[in-house]
């Protein structure tokens, strides 16, 4: 549906984790998302919302648009108490509401919201992992009933929800009971800059040997925690050399939160097996990437699946869990497993190990598949949630 076009709108944009610079999903997502947005023009007042500088390089819309909320210099424990949550979004935030007269107001679903000042209200959604049936091994119980708290606090309080995905719209709709014609889908966008596949051969094995990669491997990328199912990729990978292919499980991660019995799973296999090398250099990963014989991913419960979508970009055949966000943003261009199968993944690694055309299809496949995600479609899309909600309020 098209919208009229809305001139002259206030808009703030809640950025203050994103500006942390943390490499993980949600932050990096937000910091591409804005960057992009601040690239559209128009007569918009645009307030880009943090508590200390800006550390995000952008357009010069997003470097004039930044406004530095610090937070308050003292009575922060005692305000926490109070307000049940971090003073600076429930009530710093909520005072410049106020003063500022925002038309729409722009946050993650899963952070607190502004107790009062607010008009019209645009959240983003990025995941309900928190609230699936095996939750409770994924993350701590205290954690859970806090991201539960806000994203129902704001999904209810928004004049417009944006989900990442098709699925998480509809996990936002069956757990919150929200009508599905208030939600809108703004898939994310990968950055084609760094993730192609057109990457000098000795820069790859350059790379390849600072991070000690003697062999042939699949890699995985993101923090290990249960839901990325560590442990089944192992046992996979594990199977498929002792059938005689010799292909090494690379990953590339963080240490999340009860990461213990994954990193168990990876210290106690063979070191031609998998290896963990760590969070690697932003520089260095769509290297390890494009030097991959196939990305794997086969986690549990994925809102959208970025790392599989930069991985096709790269010109890298994916391996994939036929479940949630990655099912959906892989679609035909991937093959797709059950995450639980250690012998169906095991097979894949074969299949595309010892199939060069099967390999050349994929990365056709993937290619072009990758061409449909950008950060311009998801800044435009979201610009038209922000439209919609001041028309709609």
């Amino acid at each position: 549906m098209v919208w009229e076009r809305q001139a002259d709108m206030r808009v703030a944009v809640n950025i203050r984790n994103a500006n942390l610079g943390i490499p993980d999903g949600h932050g990096g997502s937000m910091r591409a998302l804005v960057r992009e947005m601040a690239k559209i023009p128009g007569d918009h007042m645009v307030e880009y919302l943090c508590d200390a500088p800006l550390r995000l390089a952008g357009s010069e819309n997003l470097l004039h648009g930044a406004r530095v909320l610090r937070p308050f210099p003292a009575g922060n424990r005692v305000l926490r108490g109070i307000l049940e949550a971090d003073p600076w979004y429930r009530l710093r935030v909520a005072i410049q509401g106020l003063l500022r007269r925002w038309d729409v107001y722009v946050q993650s679903a899963h952070e607190p919201p502004p107790s009062f000042g607010i008009g019209a209200r645009v959240v983003i959604v990025h995941d309900l992992a928190f609230i699936h049936p095996d939750a409770q091994e994924n993350f701590d119980g205290a954690l859970i009933a806090e991201l539960d708290r806000w994203t129902a606090v704001n999904v209810h309080a928004a004049t417009i929800v944006v989900a990442v995905s098709d699925v998480v719209a509809r996990d936002v709709a069956r757990r919150y009971g929200i009508s599905p014609t208030k939600i809108l889908t703004a898939h994310h966008g990968v950055d084609s800059k760094r993730f192609h596949p057109n990457y000098d051969a000795q820069e790859i094995a350059v790379c390849r040997r600072r991070h000690h990669i003697e062999s042939d491997y699949v890699i995985f990328v993101g923090t290990i925690q249960p839901r990325k199912n560590i442990p089944t990729l192992v046992e996979a990978v594990t199977r498929s050399q002792s059938q005689g292919v010799g292909m090494q499980l690379v990953i590339a991660g963080a240490g999340g939160w009860k990461s213990e019995s994954s990193i168990d799973a990876i210290e106690q296999a063979d070191p031609a097996v998998a290896r963990w090398i760590g969070r690697v250099a932003e520089g260095d990963l769509p290297l390890l990437i494009a030097g991959a014989t196939a990305f794997i991913s086969v986690a549990r419960d994925e809102g959208f699946g970025m790392p599989a979508l930069e991985a096709m970009a790269s010109g890298v055949p994916v391996i994939a869990a036929d479940d949630a966000g990655l099912a959906e943003v892989v679609g035909e261009a991937g093959l797709l497993v059950n995450p639980e199968d250690p012998d169906a993944i095991s097979s894949a690694i074969a299949r595309l190990s010892g199939d060069q055309q099967l390999r050349s299809d994929m990365i056709s496949r993937g290619l072009k598949r990758a061409e449909a995600f950008t950060w311009k479609a998801a800044a435009h899309n979201v610009w038209g949630a922000i439209e919609r909600a001041c028309v709609s309020f």
